[in-house]
């Protein structure tokens, strides 16, 4: 019986074996007794930014986690997403305030939607 030629490892198995290893121990003993294709493993995490993208972060591997999906996932990119829509929206009420300040100008005050009515004094006994 002649060897098989070594071929290079596809990189595909090479991601898979090292996401196996963050899975437990049951899950990932169960997977290779039954020698799951690389891809179910793969289907089993998503991409998680550890400095978000909305605020600067890349899509380079030192900013990015693989998480296991599920609800807790689910929970962190809701919470994820409340969190930039409230510094977005505080960054669009104050960045004009604070780049008028910063070049020594007060910026003029909006003006008021309440009516502008003088109210009468009462008569004098």
């Amino acid at each position: 019986m002649t060897r098989r030629k070594r071929k290079h490892i596809p990189m595909i198995e090479i991601a898979a074996s090292a996401l196996a290893d963050r899975l437990p121990a049951e899950v990932r003993d169960m997977l290779r007794a039954q020698r799951f294709p690389a891809t179910v493993v793969l289907k089993m995490f998503t991409p998680d930014h550890v400095q978000l993208h909305a605020w600067g972060g890349e899509d380079k591997w030192w900013n990015l986690t693989m998480t296991q999906r599920g609800p807790e996932l689910k929970a962190k990119d809701a919470a994820d997403t409340t969190r930039v829509a409230k510094d977005r929206h505080i960054h669009e009420k104050w960045d004009p305030f604070t780049r008028a300040m910063a070049k020594r100008k007060k910026p003029p005050r909006r003006k008021s939607t309440w009516p502008k009515r003088k109210i009468s004094r009462r008569a004098k006994r």
